[in-house]
């Protein structure tokens, strides 16, 4: 009597599996996020909107950003409603407290505030304060455009460092002063600058850049005039600059 055959078994591909398992995980995935989530209210982030703002001092709404926009609580604000509150006062920054009599009656002491280096140093030979060809182009292009038309004063400062210095004749003090002089002069002359605003000043050698050797010679960036722009104005330190007035 013949044997009888077994049925075929059905085969299942193996990518049947996989498909199944990351079905599985996909459906697990999709679950976990809607667990997890919460369905949030307009209303609740337009709270946390509001205190952003007003802890910030802006004004504004949900999904606008206003970059002009006025903050209350800046240093900008506060400057220009002091000024306004002060009306004509000459420094908003005036120093209130009483001072101690002396023998000038009227006296006023306004603090420049921080100084800012406009352009780069100017440097000169040594033992000399003969403005060169590419310093006046220095002066010329890339100073006096920045302070012309300014009423900020200006201190220019001249320097000097060096035993070769002293083959002028002319001590540190003379010698950094004629040079912030130079200076002054061409600003004036080549540059249209008001001479109002400048303010000629010697450190000598008392500020030198860098040392250099050890026999102190220093390097050429010691002999150097460097000009500042700080911020007081001549109407603040004096009542008619332009002497305009009979008293001039």
């Amino acid at each position: 009597m013949p044997e009888k055959k077994e049925p075929p078994k059905a085969e299942v591909p193996e990518w049947v599996l996989t498909f199944g398992d990351l079905m599985s995980l996909l459906l697990c995935f999709f679950i976990l996020l809607a667990a997890f989530s919460e369905i949030k209210k307009p209303r609740e982030y337009q709270d946390v909107v509001e205190s952003v703002n007003e802890a910030l001092g802006a004004s504004g709404g949900l999904g606008l950003a206003h970059i002009m926009e006025r903050v209350d609580n800046s240093m900008v604000t506060y400057k220009d409603e002091k000024a306004r509150r002060d009306d004509s006062n000459k420094s908003t920054d005036e120093n209130v407290n009483p001072n101690v009599p002396g023998k000038e009656t009227q006296v006023n002491i306004v603090q420049e505030g921080a100084r800012h280096a406009i352009g780069a140093s100017i440097i000169f030979d040594p033992g000399s304060f003969e403005l060169s060809k590419r310093d006046q182009d220095l002066i010329r292009t890339q100073i006096a455009p920045k302070i012309r038309g300014l009423k900020y004063i200006c201190p220019i400062v001249g320097h000097a460092w060096g035993v070769e210095e002293k083959k002028s004749g002319l001590g540190f003090d003379e010698l950094a002063y004629k040079r912030a002089q130079a200076v002054k002069d061409f600003l004036v002359r080549e540059g249209g600058v008001d001479p109002t605003i400048l303010r000629v000043e010697s450190a000598g050698n008392t500020e030198p850049v860098e040392l250099g050797s050890s026999s102190g010679q220093g390097g050429d960036s010691n002999r150097r005039v460097q000009i500042y722009q700080t911020g007081r104005t001549v109407d603040q330190v004096h009542p008619d600059p332009n002497f305009t007035g009979a008293d001039g």
